[in-house]
């Protein structure tokens, strides 16, 4: 029966894909993500989907994870792919109990088709979340890694700049990018540039403090720029001890400090 079947496939193939793209457009029209969609994406999905019916193998959802990757670069989601298997197994119960079949083999084809279906778009979702996920996962350590860069002034010398409210989870997180960055540069004075930082509190002082101990740990010196006068005005307020952390209201001025420091010479 299943030969059977794939040669009914194979038969009616032209005919189950002019019905399947007629559907999937009329289905893409309602997605607010439609234009993201293509015709050559929309084609390699229907392949993809026919290939896989004919071999019965879940195996074939790793082409179709891959291929996930490819709609997430479209901004698009999963129920794209969803709507092409579901599209694919109305339209060939529609085309194939046309043909000449026993109630018998109409039946049949029907349970074939489903018992195909189930495990596949179960496997399938469980794939592409899993590939979402990842992309998640990869562009959230992204960001968090743009959100505190170090970078190289000068030999020896580094800054971090910082933009927008700090918490635990970002104060751990330049901490640590802050102190790759001084291993990497070899840096001997790296400035924290808090300029961009709204609010200097105790315990953004305190996550400060605690990051110029130890950057000193690794033989450098970390120096605090940008603090502006309400900063200053808070910090003195709220009692915070900054001694351990030298500080300039501009890099301009920590940098002509740390090229003094480091003897070097600008031509």
């Amino acid at each position: 029966m299943e030969k059977f079947i794939n040669e009914l496939l194979e038969n009616n193939s032209k005919q189950i894909e002019d019905y399947w793209k007629t559907e999937m457009e009329e289905a893409i029209k309602k997605e607010k993500s439609a234009s993201a969609f293509n015709e050559p994406l929309t084609l390699e999905l229907f392949t993809i989907i026919f290939e896989s019916i004919k071999k019965v193998d879940t195996q074939i959802t790793s082409d179709l994870q891959f291929f996930y990757s490819k709609i997430l670069e479209y901004n698009g989601s999963i129920n794209f792919i969803t709507l092409g298997f579901q599209s694919f197994r109305r339209v060939a119960l529609k085309v194939l109990i046309h043909e000449e079949l026993t109630r018998e083999e109409i039946l049949t084809i029907y349970n074939y088709i489903d018992r195909w279906f189930d495990p596949v778009i179960s496997q399938v979702v469980n794939n592409c979340s899993q590939t979402l996920e990842n992309t998640f996962t990869e562009q959230k350590q992204a960001l968090k890694e743009l959100s505190a860069p170090v970078i190289e002034l000068f030999d020896q010398i580094a800054v971090m700049p910082l933009v927008g409210n700090i918490n635990d989870d970002r104060a751990k997180n330049i901490k640590d990018n802050l102190l790759i960055g001084i291993a990497k540069n070899q840096a001997s004075i790296v400035f924290i540039d808090i300029s961009g930082v709204p609010v200097v509190d105790t315990f953004v002082a305190q996550n400060l403090i605690d990051t110029a101990r130890a950057t000193r740990l690794l033989g450098a010196e970390c120096i605090l720029v940008g603090t502006r006068p309400e900063i200053a005005q808070t910090i003195v307020n709220l009692g915070i001890d900054l001694s351990e952390i030298r500080t300039f209201n501009s890099l301009h001025k920590g940098l002509l400090y740390a090229l003094e420091k480091l003897n070097i010479s600008i031509n």
